[in-house]
């Protein structure tokens, strides 16, 4: 009985004529361009299953909801991977060139677009109740005039915009730090460094005051985060040095001279110098 109520709730929220529900399908003004352009898109394909499903009756969507959800799940998956995966591609590409790392020596990272995937998944899953159970409840009590899907739209748009949205940052974040990680080593030790202003938050100032540590110790950015993390030195792994050492034609070559690695640490040490400046 107390989750009847609890779900009822919502059914008898005010709706002013003069608002304008399409304005909750917009893309919020502190993620980045690469975000933005990923939202857009997939707040598009959910504002389409809005207006068809405001403009149905209660029966009518009691009978098509299933149909609509699952293409809804279908176009956000495809929308969202595809768009993200290029994004992180062109973003780790980008990180590969400023350590002159030719393709093959470090894997971009993927497991955030798996975790984005689930959250759709979970968000369309509790679209489809919310939505069939208020049409039953209207189709069965009450008129279409007072049918509105908006309330439930609000909360999926919200979900969509922190699953897609934030993955999407931490994907891009994940995939430089494995480049990081083999350029520097896997036991390099890194600082949190905070663009020091009013801007930063409580939790950031405790994790700059924290020792070094590894880049797998270390937690990532929140979303609309401005902190950044530098290693301790800047000596390279064992791996890039010889990968630098390789040059262009590292697959045609099989052995190494001391002279040969000697010369791409010289190397490494004035790249590094000249990043840091």
């Amino acid at each position: 009985m107390v989750k009847q109520m609890q779900l009822t709730e919502e059914y008898y929220e005010p709706y002013e004529d003069d608002d304008d529900p399409l304005a909750i399908f917009s893309a919020p003004s502190y993620y980045e361009t690469d975000e933005q352009l990923v939202l857009i898109a997939c707040l598009m394909v959910l504002e389409q299953r809005y207006r068809l499903l405001q403009s149905m009756t209660p029966s009518q969507v009691v009978d098509e909801i299933e149909e609509i959800m699952d293409s809804l799940l279908t176009d956000l998956d495809n929308m969202a991977y595809s768009q993200s995966e290029a994004h992180i591609q062109k973003y780790f590409k980008e990180i590969l060139d400023s350590y002159s790392i030719p393709d093959g020596y470090v894997d971009m990272d993927y497991s955030m677009l798996e975790i984005m995937e689930d959250s759709i998944d979970a968000l369309v899953d509790q679209l489809y109740g919310e939505l069939k159970t208020k049409s039953k409840f209207f189709r069965d009590n009450m008129t279409k005039d007072n049918f509105n899907v908006l309330p439930n739209f609000k909360r999926a748009v919200q979900k969509l915009i922190n699953a897609v949205g934030s993955n999407l940052i931490w994907g891009k974040e994940k995939s430089k730090r494995n480049v990081e990680e083999f350029v520097y080593g896997e036991d390099k030790l890194y600082r949190w460094i905070t663009a020091n202003d009013d801007r930063v938050c409580a939790w950031c100032r405790i994790q700059e005051s924290l020792p070094p540590r590894t880049l797998k110790e270390m937690p990532l950015d929140h979303w609309n985060g401005h902190c950044d993390h530098e290693p301790i030195d800047y000596t390279y792994s064992d791996d890039y040095y010889l990968m630098l050492a390789r040059g262009e034609y590292a697959s045609d070559i099989e052995t190494f001279t001391p002279e040969d690695i000697s010369m791409s640490q010289a190397s490494g040490r004035i790249q590094a110098e000249r990043r840091r400046k």
